[in-house]
């Protein structure tokens, strides 16, 4: 009974009509219409040494022993230590000397002028300089704790997208390399069928194109791996071996936070606190500083010794040239500062407001190739498999509504990054966290 089969041509055609059913069921199951995730990574004995990578993970050790966190974290520790090294008063200066030594004898008791010195002296700054320089530097501490928690939103937001950009290749791989495998062994089939004359040699060259086209793919998604990965090293620094991102993709926050508490703005209006806490000092300028000096004279040959006293005023005689210049700078730093944070502010709204529009179109875009697309292609498949069935199309027909659903799949992934990313940036916009998932919060 089966020689009969292949003498008539029927089991060649038989076996390719199975290939194709199994090839149109590997492509549903591990497209996953409904979500990008692949089967597991067994199924692809390439990508199956590669080390699993979420994006929690990602985010967690981006953010562990970070030297840019260090950095600011030292330079709020020493701005918080300067805010009360100046509250304080200058240091005073000890001075010690001979006064009135004559030069021909050198004779500590021939004249009655002649003494040994010691004295102190201290600076009082005027107004009040000291409180502000201490307020100043307070401010100039919550400046860079802002800034701290600026830098951490930024190192998020750029780990998950480094993540994302690992992502779209290495589901893709997974799907690529299982419908590769399942083209190896639909050749030999055709080599089979064409033996019998069942198969015609360009359907046979079809199914070469596929795999070839197959490979070409999977070699294009190694190379966008393996660059982002390298990527990625920056952030989360891997000890050995490949990495897969895998796992959940971001969600649209819930929330809706308020754009105005952004660090970034947070940082902005420090900086215009700072910026006028400088202007209030160049005010307290015009106040003089003053000077206390305070020495003992101690004379020999039995003579009396002395105590002198003295008090000195700075003299702000050219405030014009000086003060003046220098308060009119502050003031104008301190437009600077303020036109600068508005800018943020309207940059920040039109990158949420783009951030949004990417989410929508993306989120449109998914939903057609879910519900639309895709299913258009298995249905696809299937007429044609039917025509192949029923003697009336030829084999080419079947690869190419596969290869179409491929397509189709792949598309449904990247949107499906593309989405992931918006959401990425609508977490950095309102403050709902560094682009983690709320269900592995």
């Amino acid at each position: 009974m089966n020689r009969y089969l292949f003498r008539r041509g029927i089991a060649p055609r038989l076996a390719l009509i199975g290939f194709a059913c199994v090839g149109q069921l590997c492509l549903s199951q591990a497209g996953l219409a409904n979500s990008p995730l692949p089967p597991p990574a067994s199924a692809a004995p390439q990508t199956a040494n590669a080390t699993g990578l979420t994006l929690e993970q990602a985010v967690r050790l981006a953010l562990e022993n970070q030297p840019q966190l260090a950095r600011l974290a030292a330079r709020v520790h020493e701005a918080g230590e300067m805010a009360t090294a100046e509250g304080e008063l200058p240091d005073p200066k000890l001075t010690v000397g001979l006064n009135s030594l004559p030069v021909d004898t050198f004779s500590f008791t021939q004249e009655e002028m002649t003494q040994a010195m010691i004295g102190i002296s201290q600076m009082i700054p005027g107004g009040n300089k000291r409180r502000l320089s201490s307020q100043r530097m307070r401010v100039e501490a919550g400046r860079m704790s802002a800034e701290l928690e600026m830098a951490r939103r930024r190192i998020a937001r750029d780990a998950a997208l480094a993540w994302l950009n690992l992502y779209y290749p290495s589901q893709a791989l997974l799907l690529l390399e299982r419908i590769g495998q399942e083209y190896e062994r639909e050749l030999d089939w055709s080599a089979v069928a064409l033996a019998s004359g069942e198969m015609s040699q360009a359907d046979t060259l079809a199914v070469r194109v596929m795999r070839a086209y197959v490979q070409d793919q999977v070699a294009d998604m190694r190379r966008e791996a393996s660059r982002a990965q390298a990527e990625l090293a920056r952030w989360v620094r891997p000890t050995a071996g490949e990495l897969r991102a895998e796992g959940p993709l971001p969600q649209k926050p819930a929330t809706t936070g308020a754009l105005d508490e952004h660090p970034e703005l947070a940082t902005l209006r420090a900086g215009v606190a700072v910026a006028q806490a400088d202007a209030a000092l160049a005010r307290e300028a015009y106040k003089p500083d003053w000077g206390v000096d305070v020495g003992y004279g101690l004379r020999g040959g039995g003579r009396t010794d002395m105590i002198s006293v003295a008090v000195g005023v700075e003299l702000p005689l050219f405030t014009a040239r000086r003060q003046d210049r220098r308060l009119a700078a502050r003031l104008a730093a301190v437009d600077g500062a303020e036109n600068e944070l508005e800018d943020r502010r309207r940059e920040l709204a039109a990158g949420l407001a783009g951030a949004q529009a990417d989410w929508q179109a993306a989120e449109q875009r998914v939903r057609l190739f879910e519900e639309t697309l895709i299913p258009l292609a298995q249905r696809r498949i299937d007429s044609t498999l039917a025509l192949y069935r029923g003697g009336k199309g030829a084999f080419s027909m079947v690869l190419e509504a596969r290869r179409a659903e491929l397509e189709a799949r792949m598309q449904l992934l990247r949107q499906q990054v593309e989405q992931a990313r918006a959401a990425v940036a609508l977490r950095y916009f309102l403050n709902d966290g560094p682009a983690v998932p709320a269900a592995e919060r």
